[in-house]
């Protein structure tokens, strides 16, 4: 009966593959629990289905705000996927909106690879490729993209505290080209953070501003609609 008892052990190594697999995924999504403050809004996993550069995009905005939250105390607050109104009834999307005693940061989030070249001044960065196959792409300055956002934020709050912009780069491989005061990789923001002073909000005011912006936190769904809208507009 000697293939009875190689059918059991088959059977047996597939269940322990499944139960690694599960046990591994469980894993993966528990890297982006808390970490200090808080984080409200955005979607754990990125869906099979979703286009392969929203994916990227996704993947780098979860990769940034897995190393934000640790530069928070417990009653800081980070906020992703902010929906804010604009006059003309469509909203605009914020990829994540830091509350600190340090201050207010609207953070742009890019996973752009290739070399990246663009200053604050630019009405265009461009992307460049080493693969030969693969042509540079043009795209808007994100810099000034946020300043926009920035200005919406404020504006938000009723123009009462000033909001900082920064662009940060999930794993930018060169940005030797970039000339830009407020953009950054992961590692240089974390730095810039830490450096400053603690003196720009008081906790009663981060909490205000807190109840005032956490309406604004997308839901999945929410989310979803805004980006094929955004997609089918510019399309």
């Amino acid at each position: 009966m000697w293939w009875i008892a190689l059918i059991v052990v088959l059977v047996l190594i597939v269940i322990i593959i499944i139960i690694g697999a599960v046990s591994s995924a469980n894993h993966d999504k528990g890297d982006y629990g808390d970490g200090g403050g808080t984080q409200i809004g955005g979607e754990d996993h990125v869906p099979f289905f979703t286009p392969a550069n929203e994916r990227a995009g996704i993947r780098g905005e979860h990769f940034v705000n897995y190393h934000l939250r640790p530069l928070l105390r417990e009653d800081e607050y980070l906020l992703v996927n902010v929906l804010l109104p604009l006059k003309n009834n469509r909203k605009t999307e914020i990829d994540a909106i830091l509350i600190s005693r340090k201050g207010i940061f609207c953070i742009e989030t890019k996973n752009w690879v290739g070399h990246v070249r663009g200053s604050d001044d630019d009405e265009y960065w461009i992307q460049e490729y080493d693969d030969h196959y693969m042509p540079n792409r043009t795209h808007k300055n994100p810099v000034k993209q946020n300043d926009a956002h920035c200005e919406i934020l404020e504006r938000i709050l009723n123009n009462r505290f000033e909001v900082y912009g920064a662009v940060i780069f999930a794993e930018l491989e060169d940005g030797l080209g970039i000339h830009s005061e407020c953009t950054f990789s992961i590692a240089g923001f974390k730095r810039y953070f830490r450096e400053l002073s603690e003196d720009d909000l008081m906790p009663d005011e981060i909490k205000q501003i807190y109840q005032k912006l956490m309406k604004y936190v997308a839901s999945p769904e929410e989310l979803r609609q805004h980006r094929e809208e955004v997609i089918k507009r510019f399309n």
